[in-house]
């Protein structure tokens, strides 16, 4: 029974065998050409894209900074938001600020009061004494017209004077001397004619020192008036001296200035932007509190945008400073960026875990060439791909 089984299986072997004279080639040829396919395959899939990376769009950012220790009072800005120069977008309050302001205003108001007072007491002080100089100037021109009274009566008198002794005198040319000196002894109308010329003589005298006198008077009391009346245009600015207006006005002056330069300083509180552009990211909210040099906001240039493209650092030949790219925005947009510069340091490629496979990459600077690039929110991917 069992025979036939055992010559049947040994008739299929040898056919078997027959038929498949060359099966352990074949096995091996298949296997290398699997092997080949696979390690083709994986360096197909490992190999860098020759035609095509992704950049990211990117736009120049100025940050703005608080300028000094103080709390959020308002955020007037969102993100995304536009501004132009000038326009606010916070507003910060300084509680030591607001201290010294208050303080000042109170120093400038009682000041005010101070030199309101000592200028009411200069003004009663300088009217008193211009009604004494007044007064006393009203005395010296009285005098001085007593005295121009009297010069012009002694005038008078010497005129008078004069014109007797010249009669006296052609008289007495009208005699000789020797009857001249026979008569002073015999005639006594000649006598008394004699001493008339003599007294009337004196007199002329008298009245020209008299007329001295009264000349020297009238000097000291015009010079006097002159004195009182610089005195008295003197008199406003010794009074305010005396009554301390000018240190008054000083001290207000400088109180003033100290709470100008405070409000100054409290409207430099409102945060105002520096160039139009658009809001970035706002790096706070009403009520924290900021230091002078934390940055508040950034405010994007749209005029001023860039691409960061991450290339494997050996495709870097074909990213030469200068040489242009095609660059393919959303909706099919084609346009031409040009390599400003390229990172002079390599980093790990993302994803790249094994040391024996590490993949380095190289960040490149794009910017604008030819055609303006179309509006596209920050950060968007662009495919770049370098021209022939």
């Amino acid at each position: 029974m069992h025979k036939p089984v055992i010559e049947t299986e040994q008739v299929v072997q040898e056919d078997d065998q027959h038929l498949h004279p060359r099966r352990p080639l074949l096995v091996l040829a298949l296997v290398l050409a699997s092997i080949g396919t696979g390690s083709g395959l994986a360096l197909w899939v490992q190999r860098p894209s020759d035609a095509e990376y992704v950049g990211y769009l990117h736009v120049v950012s100025k940050p703005v900074i608080a300028g000094r220790n103080a709390r959020i009072s308002e955020v007037l800005v969102s993100e995304g938001q536009w501004i132009e120069t000038g326009d606010p977008m916070f507003v910060l309050s300084d509680a030591q600020l607001d201290a010294d302001r208050l303080k000042a205003e109170n120093a400038v108001e009682q000041l005010d009061a101070e030199l309101s007072q000592a200028q009411a007491r200069a003004v009663v002080e300088l009217q008193w004494r211009l009604d004494d100089l007044d007064q006393e100037i009203f005395e010296s021109r009285l005098k001085s017209a007593r005295y121009l009274q009297d010069k012009l009566s002694r005038e008078v008198d010497q005129i008078a004077h004069k014109q007797l002794m010249k009669k006296f005198q052609d008289s007495n040319r009208q005699r000789t001397p020797v009857g001249l000196i026979r008569q002073i002894g015999q005639d006594e109308p000649s006598f008394v004619d004699e001493q008339a010329r003599v007294a009337t003589m004196l007199k002329v005298h008298e009245s020209e020192n008299a007329i001295e006198v009264a000349s020297a008077q009238i000097d000291l009391c015009e010079a006097r008036v002159a004195e009182l009346k610089q005195l008295q245009a003197e008199l406003p600015d010794k009074v305010r001296l005396s009554m301390g207006i000018h240190v008054a006005e000083a001290r207000l002056a400088e109180a003033q200035d100290t709470l100008r330069r405070l409000e100054a300083t409290q409207a430099d509180l409102t945060v105002r932007a520096t160039l139009p552009g658009t809001i970035g990211v706002v790096a706070g909210e009403a009520g924290d509190t900021v230091s002078a040099t934390e940055p508040l906001v950034e405010i994007l240039d749209p005029e001023q945008r860039y691409l960061i493209v991450n290339i494997p650092s050996t495709q870097v030949n074909k990213f030469e400073k200068g040489s242009e790219l095609d660059l393919e925005f959303p909706n099919d947009v084609h346009r031409v960026g040009r390599v400003v510069k390229t990172s002079s340091q390599a980093q790990h490629a993302a994803g790249s875990r094994s040391r024996n496979n590490c993949v380095t990459e190289v960040a490149v600077h794009v910017e604008q060439a030819g055609k303006l690039w179309p509006t596209v929110p920050y950060r968007t991917t662009i495919k770049v791909r370098p021209q022939d």
